[in-house]
């Protein structure tokens, strides 16, 4: 059965308390309709990898509300820190996800045991009310099954059929005019364009301009 929440104050609330307590959601970003649950539960997270069929070497990405909390979880350097800023100012909230080098503080089954973490702050109002009343970064991958449809956004009809009766709730959402799936940017070594969605390498090296045409 598909558990469809229009997102209302008390509907959003639902789903703050269904993710504390463990529980897998569907929510919006800017792109995607996500799987969303809280990175500090390592059972909720294995939950969402079963859902998504996901390998367990593919981390979920860490989505913050405040475009300076990045600091908080990632290690940094002075240079570093000026290029980042400098993105996030043009870019935040948006569809960019950047991977930095994570500190202590995020949870190795979120990242599948690696050393770094990829950040995200989206424009989504919805996805924005649930991370402020969650009081905390939740972690989201598509609401997709691994190998299918990555080549389109997930929207509320395709999450609904994928994995709507494996969910707790989808919470109601559209993407923010998007047409892919967001940028992600690896700075945590030699900077790469992972994956480019609406904001352009051209865009990024207006900005900073680290990316080489070879790579990425």
């Amino acid at each position: 059965m598909v558990n469809i929440l229009e997102p209302t104050t008390e509907n959003i609330a639902k789903a703050v308390d269904c993710i504390k307590n463990g529980g897998v959601i569907v929510c919006p970003s800017d792109c995607n309709l996500g799987l969303a649950v809280d990175p500090w539960n390592d059972d909720a997270v294995t939950k969402t990898f079963v859902i998504k069929k996901r390998p367990p070497t593919k981390p979920l990405t860490l989505f913050i509300s405040d475009p300076n909390e990045w600091k908080r979880y990632t290690i940094y350097n002075s240079e570093t820190e000026r290029i980042i800023e400098s993105l996030t100012k043009a870019f935040w909230p948006g569809p960019l996800n950047i991977i930095l080098k994570k500190n202590d503080s995020i949870p190795e089954k979120m990242v599948c045991g690696k050393d770094s973490v990829s950040i995200s702050c989206m424009a989504n109002p919805v996805l924005n009310k649930l991370i402020k009343g969650f009081n905390m970064p939740i972690a989201m991958t598509s609401a997709n099954i691994s190998g299918q449809a990555n080549d389109v956004l997930v929207d509320m009809e395709m999450a609904s059929k994928l994995v709507g009766d494996k969910v707790n709730y989808i919470l109601r959402g559209e993407s923010q005019g998007t047409t892919k799936s967001s940028t992600i940017i690896d700075l945590s070594a030699k900077p790469i364009i992972v994956r480019q969605g609406d904001i352009t390498r051209e865009q990024l090296n207006s900005i900073a301009n680290i990316f080489t045409n070879e790579e990425g």
